[in-house]
């Protein structure tokens, strides 16, 4: 199986770099490639952050990644995490996997952040 990087991944959503984008299309079109959530999660900090895309936009361009069929990725996480992101402008791309990963273990997240807490986080309070 093929492990993918997220420039390889930028080159193949954004058409932005000619022969790069040849390069990643041709990976692409294996049997079976792999994207792991820490590449999913640079992926849209590099769309939001850094190229300045819209939410909205980020949110299209991971689904569209996520809905190829021979891609590999978290099915367990990244579907809800991707939703959580595009609804809660205030939360990272980051603050919503790990909202995320604990509502789905059933687990509580401990947290600092006022954010989180509205996202079923408990706030740590000094002992």
């Amino acid at each position: 199986m093929i492990s993918l990087d997220t420039n390889v991944i930028l080159r193949f959503l954004l058409n932005d770099v000619p022969s790069q984008t040849a390069s990643a299309r041709v990976l692409f079109s294996r049997p079976l490639i792999y994207a792991s959530d820490v590449v999913v999660a640079e992926v849209a900090f590099v769309l939001e952050k850094g190229m300045k895309f819209e939410r909205a936009s980020v949110g299209l361009l991971l689904r569209t990644l996520t809905a190829l069929p021979n891609l590999t990725f978290n099915c367990h996480f990244l579907p809800e995490v991707i939703t959580l992101f595009q609804s809660r402008k205030s939360l990272s791309f980051v603050d919503c996997y790990a909202a995320t990963e604990a509502k789905i273990y059933g687990g509580t997240l401990f947290t600092f952040d006022k954010k989180l807490i509205n996202q079923g986080g408990r706030y740590v309070r000094a002992a």
